[in-house]
C-alpha cells in the first residue's frame, strides 16, 4: 500500500430527491491529481431504479461521457452499495443519478472516495 497518496472524500449528494424519469447532476469536483481509482457509495430509497454515472471535463465547463466508459452502477433498488471504477485523466467530474424506472421517484445519497 502507498501510504503517500491520500484518499479525497466528497459527499456528492445526501438524500437527493429525484423525480420519476429525472436525474440530478452534481456540482464539478476536481480529480486532476487524483491517480484514477475511485469508489462511490451510493444509498437509495424509494420505489424507483437508479442509474449512476460520471461525467468528465478538460475545460471545467463542458462536461460528458467519455469514450469507452460505462455507468458505475445500473438498476439500483433500496439499498446500500460500494462500487469501484476508474477515472480517467481529467480535470473535472461530475455524478449523475437518473432514475429509470419511470413510474417512481427515489432518493440518493452518494459519496465518493478518489485516490
Amino acid at each position: 500500500m502507498d501510504r503517500n497518496k491520500s484518499v479525497q472524500v466528497v459527499e456528492v449528494f445526501d438524500a437527493e430527491a429525484i423525480a420519476a424519469s429525472g436525474s440530478a447532476t452534481s456540482s464539478a469536483i476536481g480529480v486532476a491529481l487524483c491517480g484514477g481509482t475511485a469508489t462511490a457509495q451510493i444509498v437509495i430509497t424509494g420505489s424507483g431504479t437508479a442509474k449512476v454515472e460520471w461525467i468528465g471535463s478538460n475545460d471545467n465547463t463542458t462536461f460528458v461521457t467519455p469514450n469507452g466508459v460505462s455507468e458505475i452502477a445500473t438498476g439500483l433498488t433500496v439499498g446500500t452499495y460500494i462500487y469501484s471504477f476508474t477515472i480517467l485523466a481529467v480535470e473535472s467530474i461530475k455524478i449523475k443519478v437518473t432514475e429509470t424506472g419511470t413510474s417512481d421517484a427515489i432518493g440518493a445519497t452518494v459519496t465518493l472516495a478518489v485516490r
